[in-house]
């Protein structure tokens, strides 16, 4: 029989409003994109637009009432992006520098730099050497390169684990400086432009994005995206991991409520703790795992840390177990009991109007 263990977390974490990021305001009528974005923008901004982590915490505070899906202003569209998103990193005209060499752009949707410092553009499946960006304060290195074989999705990862970014060149200088540190080497190497197929409402130049796994999907009609409210679970190896927040593509003549933004407002609110309780079950694949040893549940707790990381929770946030009143973590559910299904319809509710 199946052995399904059901487990608490704890997810605390300060937050404090910023002055200078998006001001987010949730209209709960329930429109299709198009009639969402006119709203937007006749009576605040436009349709919520995301820069960073930082934007989506504070558009997921926003609608911490709600518990379902809602249009952002992310839709289908081509456009060349820097995969860091920080739009402070960059001084007017820089997001938009490129040193094409002739003939280029052409098919390919990420770029390269040779060794004399001209861009081209080629699949995203090549693998090649990369380029990383560290803007860590406690680092002397500006531009690391990575003499590893990658395909470009590979390289960002390893990028924004190791160090902040694939590397964006704002400029000639900084062309000519990464050019130098590469030609010795006589390989090209992976920078962080790439071909994006989805524009934001406000002509932003954000390329934060935070689908839920499968998605986008490739269907052409699903051309606008929604923003799970609630946290979600996407069953992977296994175990139901948590999701946070995450974004799917649906058809835009859809009816849903919105978030829309507006000016930033300057603030001089205190830090204010945050705490959410999350319930998830999961499916050992060792059935004879002893959960009662500390070591065990300490390595699934980090486990489940750097999976909520991975999906953008900021990582001064505190992840910890939340007994129950018996003292302990976890609760077995055997298959047909009562509270597992009810359990099962609680989790169905949480994936409301969308199987995922």
């Amino acid at each position: 029989m199946e052995t399904l263990l059901y487990l608490t977390l704890l997810i605390s974490g300060f937050y404090t409003p910023s002055s200078c990021l998006h001001q987010y305001h949730f209209i709960t009528n329930d429109m299709n994109w198009t009639d969402a974005q006119s709203y937007c923008r006749a009576h605040y901004t436009d349709l919520a637009s995301v820069d960073d982590k930082e934007d989506l915490n504070r558009l997921i505070t926003s609608v911490s009432s709600y518990n379902s899906w809602l249009w952002i202003g992310l839709k289908k569209g081509d456009s060349m992006k820097w995969s860091l998103a920080d739009r402070r990193f960059y001084s007017e005209g820089e997001t938009e520098f490129r040193n094409w060499d002739t003939g280029t752009p052409q098919n390919g949707n990420c770029a390269l730099m040779s060794t004399s410092g001209l861009w081209n553009n080629t699949s995203c499946d090549d693998q090649h050497h990369f380029i990383c960006y560290d803007g860590k304060q406690d680092t002397n290195l500006t531009y690391v390169l990575i003499q590893e074989n990658k395909t470009w999705i590979d390289a960002q990862s390893y990028c924004r684990q190791y160090h902040t970014d694939l590397v964006s060149v704002r400029n000639q200088t900084e062309n000519t400086e990464i050019e130098k540190k590469i030609s010795l080497r006589g390989l090209p190497v992976w920078i962080g432009l790439f071909l994006d197929s989805w524009r934001w409402s406000d002509q932003s130049d954000s390329s934060f994005r935070n689908w839920l796994p499968g998605r986008p999907s490739t269907d052409q009609g699903y051309t606008c995206t929604l923003m799970s409210s609630d946290t979600c679970y996407y069953y992977e190896d296994g175990y139901h991991v948590y999701y946070y927040a995450p974004w799917i593509n649906d058809p835009c003549g859809l009816n849903y409520p919105f978030s829309c933004y507006g000016p930033a407002v300057e603030t001089t609110e205190k830090p204010q703790l945050k705490r959410h309780v999350v319930r998830i079950k999961m499916t050992p694949k060792d059935q004879n795992l002893n959960l009662s040893d500390p070591a065990v549940q300490d390595a699934i707790l980090q486990e489940i840390r750097n999976k909520l990381k991975e999906q953008g929770l900021p990582t001064d946030t505190k992840v910890t177990w939340k007994k129950q009143p018996d003292g302990k973590v976890f609760h077995k559910e055997e298959e047909g009991s009562p509270k597992k299904e009810e359990e099962e319809k609680k989790m169905k509710r949480m994936m409301t109007k969308r199987e995922l």
